[in-house]
């Protein structure tokens, strides 16, 4: 009987070799293989069995029962260790490794000065996951623990009434607080510790908090970051130079990959941890703190004094193109833009210069030609053009054009043009394309082709009206008509540093082209300093500066076609020094004291009286000097001052050439501002003003090295 059970074994094992051969099934081969060699050896060595006696029977027995085992343990190792094992692997992995997720820090925005202006603070969240909430009953223990806690706004109750239903969803995560500080975190933590939980029932993320300085002052420019439709899972710049520069100041994912022990605690390993740079980089701006402060209060006081529904500001660098502050306001909720770059407005008188300008360039006319502007109104195709008073009439100047800001007149010196002539100085002044300007979206112009103008296109456009421009578009090309002749690319930020301060890029300025001759220029600084003088401008001046500019009333497109009758765009656009100007400020008031005289709209008794405010302010805190000062005097004593380039060394500082002036009766900061970056050194004793001086007044400077002065 036995015999026939072993042959039958035999033969299933080979019949179930047979079907996982056939099958393809290989480790199911391998096993009934090494099970039928198994059984064959067992049987054939049976019969030697009873050759022994009782206890070698046993001992047999019992080893091929051992065999039998370890046959069995072998089998299931080659399917843990080969048929399984890379399964096992990701067991393993998910058991014992763990990632940490860090995101790079947002850079920083600061303005020129170094002031931060958007910048990142770092706050907590805790959070519970539910799927675990009553694994353990510590965990419920823990979370109600922390709502004793005094910060703690979420509600109790709610909270635990929406636990279940998160726990039956198999939900991973249900917020507890956030906007955490430092030391509440420390307290949620001693929380958790207590209770021995592993901060993954309980956890606490760490969030940064984007914050700004002054929003209500830098808001337009350096706009803010938020979440998108394709960005859900961090914030990004959504506008402004949030948005312009993103690529730069957000920070970079990493994903660090750590050993971990059943407690899910970091296992110290040998392994260096190689840390990357991923914070986000830094970027300054060109805007001034001191003159965005200004530029802002004195354009919002203006604009509430006269019920404006808008109002523009910009203070630029004619020079270079810098920008260094902005204003913009509006009566009624507008969707969040800045205006100084995205809206478009028929400019007005303002307009002319850059006429003018052009016309001087070709020699059309000289200062001192005259024109015949009759009773002062045109007909030019059907349609009359007047001048804003009665008063001018006649014969004029083509420079009391400008310094009685002439329509007609203007009328008269924009016919000397050709269309394509005219047309082709609008191209290069960049009223056809967007300045380029380094921020986000700004509007395209809306310019007509030559071809397509009207009769009256041309006639128009040379007073102002009929072209519409963005006030970054004509302080821009403003500029460029008193800077020596050439047009400079605008731009908002000034270089982009990493977290060590290695500058990664920087703007410098750009000439886009050279539209008018250094001749040209100077002539309508003259003119311009005039009209400020003797014109419409004459409330923009300021005691002891010299002040060049243009004052504009500019007529508003009605919506419903043509022009509203007794609304008005005040505008002014003005620089100082006028002979080597540093700054250029343009001024908008978009219809301004509704229902007052006419007198009371217009860019001269609106716009220019704020610009001399401004300068005078600017004056102040910048430490500009007026000609009437005791050290621009001594100044005028000196044959000549030699300033070495913007970041010289001290030790190839040219000397003051000349002879020493009298500094008797100055004050330190007088002499400090008069010697400043000559290379001479100063040794000042005391307090108060100058009581005496070496060298004497009058000495050959050429060669001396130090001056001495005592204050009382």
């Amino acid at each position: 009987m036995f015999k026939y059970i072993k042959i039958g074994i035999l033969l299933i094992n080979i019949i179930l070799v047979g079907v996982n051969i056939l099958s393809g099934n290989l480790y199911s081969s391998i096993y009934s293989i090494l099970f039928f060699l198994y059984f064959l050896f067992a049987f054939y060595k049976s019969k030697a069995t009873k050759t022994y006696g009782y206890f070698g029977q046993r001992a047999i027995i019992s080893g091929r029962i051992i065999l039998f085992c370890f046959l069995l343990a072998t089998c299931r190792l080659i399917q843990i260790q080969i048929k399984n094992g890379a399964e096992y692997s990701r067991r393993i992995k998910r058991q014992s490794e763990a990632f940490v997720r860090r995101f790079g820090t947002r850079g920083e925005i600061f303005d020129s000065n170094g002031k931060s202006l958007a910048y990142n603070s770092t706050t907590y969240e805790v959070a519970m996951d539910p799927s675990l909430a009553y694994s353990n009953e510590k965990i419920l223990m823990a979370a109600n623990e922390i709502f004793d806690l005094p910060f703690i706004k979420e509600n109790r109750e709610d909270f635990f009434k929406s636990l279940e239903e998160f726990f039956n969803n198999k939900r991973k995560y249900k917020l507890i607080e956030k906007g955490l500080s430092e030391d509440k975190k420390d307290q949620i933590d001693a929380i958790i510790s207590k209770y021995k939980l592993t901060k993954k029932e309980i956890f606490i993320q760490e969030n940064g908090e984007r914050l700004y300085y002054k929003n209500d002052l830098y808001n337009s420019i350096v706009g803010f970051v938020g979440y998108t439709d394709e960005y859900n899972d961090e914030k990004i710049g959504t506008f402004g130079l949030e948005k312009e520069y993103d690529v730069y100041l957000k920070g970079k994912k990493s994903k660090r990959e750590m050993r971990v022990d059943r407690g899910r605690h970091k296992i110290p390993i040998s392994e260096p941890e190689m840390q990357k740079q991923i914070d986000g980089k830094n970027i300054y701006l060109t805007i001034d703190s001191d003159i965005q402060m200004v530029l802002n209060e004195e354009v919002k006081k203006q604009f509430t004094a006269t019920k404006s529904e808008g109002a523009y500001g910009v203070v630029m660098d004619p020079n270079n193109g810098r920008v260094l502050a902005t204003a913009t306001f509006y009566d009624k909720q507008r969707p969040l833009r800045n205006g100084i770059f995205q809206d478009q407005m028929e400019p007005g008188s303002i307009f002319k210069s850059v006429i003018m300008a052009a016309a001087l360039n070709e020699k059309f006319v000289k200062k001192e030609d005259k024109f015949n502007i009759g009773n002062g109104t045109l007909v030019r195709h059907e349609h009359t053009i007047k001048e804003t008073t009665n008063s001018l009439k006649g014969t004029i100047t083509a420079e009391d054009i400008l310094i009685k800001s002439s329509n007609t007149g203007m009328v008269l010196i924009g016919e000397k043009f050709t269309n394509k002539l005219f047309e082709e100085y609008l191209k290069n002044y960049g009223f056809y394309d967007g300045t380029g300007i380094d921020f986000p979206n700004e509007i395209k112009p809306r310019a007509t082709p030559s071809q397509k103008w009207d009769g009256l296109k041309k006639n128009t456009m040379s007073f102002g009206q009929g072209i519409a421009v963005s006030p970054i578009q004509m302080i821009t090309a403003f500029s460029a008509v008193i800077n020596g002749g050439t047009l400079y690319k605008p731009y908002i930020v000034d270089r982009i540093e990493d977290e060590e301060g290695v500058v990664v890029r920087r703007n410098i300025p750009t000439a886009v082209k050279r539209v008018l001759t250094t001749d040209t220029s100077d002539l309508m600084r003259e003119i311009l300093e005039d009209v400020i003088n003797k014109g419409t401008g004459t409330r923009a001046q300021v005691n002891g500066f010299r002040i060049g500019g243009k004052t504009g009333t500019g007529q508003i497109v009605s919506s419903r076609g043509g022009y509203l009758k007794d609304d008005y765009l005040a505008s002014f656009i003005g620089f100082f020094p006028a002979d080597k100007p540093k700054y250029v400020i343009l001024l908008m008031f978009l219809k301004p004291n509704s229902g007052a005289k006419i007198n009371e709209k217009y860019g001269g008794t609106v716009a220019a009286p704020t610009f001399a405010d401004i300068v005078k302010r600017i004056t102040k805190i910048k430490s500009i000097w007026s000609e009437e000062s005791v050290y621009v005097q001594e100044i005028k004593n000196i044959d000549t001052i030699v300033i070495p380039p913007i970041g010289g060394n001290n030790t190839n500082f040219k000397k003051l050439e000349g002879k020493m002036p009298n500094l008797l009766g100055l004050s330190s900061k007088e002499v400090i501002n008069l010697f400043f970056e000559t290379g001479i050194e100063l040794e000042i004793e005391g307090k108060g003003l100058v009581e005496s001086q070496f060298p004497d007044e009058g000495t050959d400077l050429e060669g001396i090295k130090n001056v001495i002065i005592k204050l009382n």
